[in-house]
C-alpha cells in the first residue's frame, strides 16, 4: 500500500510539473511597447549633436555590424531591458559548434547555451526608428589602425561566430562603446580584448605572436590587452569577485589601501602583477565587455543567467568603491518580469524551475574546468598596504 501511494504521488507530482511546463511554453503573455519610456531611456545618454555624413560611423560591416541592441546601448550609455520592443524566436540553423561556445563539452550548458544565444530578434518598427534615429546623431569612433588590422586579419583568427553575430560585430560594439564612454582611456583595449584568449580557451593569437603584437600597441594597451582573458575568468569563476565584493560591502574604505594583484596569464600561465589603479580600469573594461552578453529584454524571468549576474555584481563592486570610471546607466529595477514575446522551448522552461543558485554555481565550475584544461592557474593575491 505504501508503495502504491508513493507511486501515485509520484504520478501527480509529475503530471504538475507537465501541465506547469506546457502551460509556460505554450502560454503567451500580453506585453506592450512603451515608446516613450525607450525614447526617455535613449534622451539619458551623452548630448547628442548634429554629424554630418562624413563624420558618422562607417556601416559599410567591413570589420563588424552594431544591431539595435548595441546601437540603444552606445546611445544610452549603459544597458536596459527591451521588453515590449523585441520578439525573440529560435534560430532554426544556429550551430553552437561554429561559435566562441563550440568547446563546451556538458551536455547541459550546451543545450542551455544553445537556447540562449540561438535566436533571431525581431524589432518593433517604431523601437527599430527610434534607435536608429538616435544613433545617427552620436559622433564617429577613430579609425582603427591599418597596420593593427592586418595584424588581426592576416595573422589572427576571429573567423568564429560570438554570442550574438560575428567575432568582429562583438569587437566593433566594445570599441565604439568604450570610445564614446571611456573617453579617458584607449578603446583599443577593448578591440583586442579577446586576442590572448577567450573564456572557452579559444586563441585568436598563437603564443609566438605576442611580441608582435606589443609592438602594435603601447604599454598602458598591452598590459590591459594581456590582463584581460585572466580577469574575465577571475570574475566569472567567484573567488577574487566574492573577496572584493565583501569587502566593498562591510569594509569599503579598506579598497582605498588595495595596491596591487597578482595573477595568471591565460595565453602561457605566465605571472603578471598590476598595480590597483590598473586593476580597476581593468575592471571597468571588463564591465563594458560584459554589457554585450545581457539578455535582450525580461531581465527577472532570466533570473539565472550568469551574464546578467556577473555585470550586476561588478556593477555593484564600481559603484560601491567609487571606481565607476566609465558611463554605465543601469538600473535592476527598470528589469520586466513579463516573457511576453521571448524565446521559449522545453528546455528554458526546465531550467526556469532549476534554482537559480544551481545554474550560478554550475557556471563557475565550468570557468575552472576551462582553466584546468589548458593548465592555466586562477591562483590570484590581492596584495593590501
Amino acid at each position: 500500500m505504501k508503495d502504491y501511494q508513493q507511486l501515485l504521488l509520484g504520478s501527480a507530482v509529475g503530471c504538475a510539473v507537465g501541465a506547469y511546463i506546457t502551460y509556460g511554453f505554450f502560454a503567451e503573455e500580453d506585453v506592450s511597447s512603451n515608446n516613450k519610456k525607450l525614447e526617455e531611456y535613449l534622451n539619458r545618454g551623452p548630448d547628442s549633436i548634429e554629424v554630418t555624413d562624413e563624420q558618422k560611423i562607417d556601416s559599410s560591416g567591413e570589420h563588424g555590424v552594431l544591431d539595435l541592441r548595441r546601437k540603444a546601448y552606445i546611445v544610452r550609455g549603459g544597458c536596459f531591458d527591451l521588453c515590449g520592443h523585441v520578439v525573440l524566436h529560435g534560430n532554426g540553423d544556429f550551430d553552437l559548434n561554429k561559435t566562441i561556445f563550440g568547446n563546451l563539452d556538458s551536455q547541459v550548458a550546451r543545450r542551455f547555451v544553445r537556447d540562449r544565444v540561438g535566436i533571431t530578434p525581431f524589432w518593433t518598427e517604431a523601437s527599430q526608428e527610434l534607435i536608429s534615429k538616435s544613433f545617427s546623431r552620436i559622433p564617429k569612433a577613430p579609425f582603427h589602425d591599418k597596420a593593427l588590422l592586418e595584424f588581426m586579419e592576416k595573422k589572427c583568427d576571429f573567423s568564429s561566430e560570438h554570442a550574438d553575430g560575428s567575432f568582429w560585430d562583438h569587437l566593433r560594439f566594445c570599441y565604439e562603446y568604450s570610445a564614446v564612454h571611456y573617453k579617458e582611456k584607449s578603446p583599443r583595449v577593448l578591440l583586442l580584448h579577446s586576442i590572448m584568449g577567450v573564456g572557452t580557451n579559444m586563441f585568436p593569437m598563437s603564443k609566438d605572436k605576442i611580441p608582435e603584437l606589443q609592438g602594435l600597441v603601447n604599454e598602458f594597451e598591452f598590459e590591459q590587452i594581456a590582463l584581460f582573458p585572466t580577469v574575465l575568468r577571475l570574475v566569472a569563476a567567484g573567488p577574487m569577485m566574492d573577496e572584493l565584493l565583501e569587502i566593498a560591502r562591510s569594509n569599503p574604505s579598506k579598497l582605498k589601501s588595495l595596491k596591487s594583484i597578482a595573477c595568471y596569464r591565460v595565453i602561457d600561465n605566465e605571472r603578471m602583477e598590476a598595480d590597483a589603479e590598473a586593476l580597476w580600469v581593468q575592471l571597468n573594461y571588463q564591465a563594458m565587455h560584459l554589457l554585450d552578453f545581457l539578455p535582450l529584454a525580461s531581465w527577472k524571468s532570466n533570473r539565472e543567467d550568469g551574464f546578467l549576474r556577473n555585470f550586476s555584481l561588478l556593477f555593484e563592486l564600481l559603484t560601491k568603491a567609487n571606481k565607476l570610471l566609465c558611463n554605465i546607466d543601469f538600473d535592476i529595477k527598470e528589469a520586466e518580469s513579463s516573457r511576453g514575446g521571448q524565446h521559449k522551448t522545453l528546455a528554458t522552461e526546465v531550467f526556469k524551475m532549476v534554482p537559480a543558485e544551481t545554474i550560478w554555481k554550475m557556471a563557475r565550475e565550468n570557468i575552472k574546468k576551462f582553466s584546468a584544461k589548458i593548465n592555466h592557474s586562477l591562483d590570484y593575491e590581492l596584495k593590501f598596504e
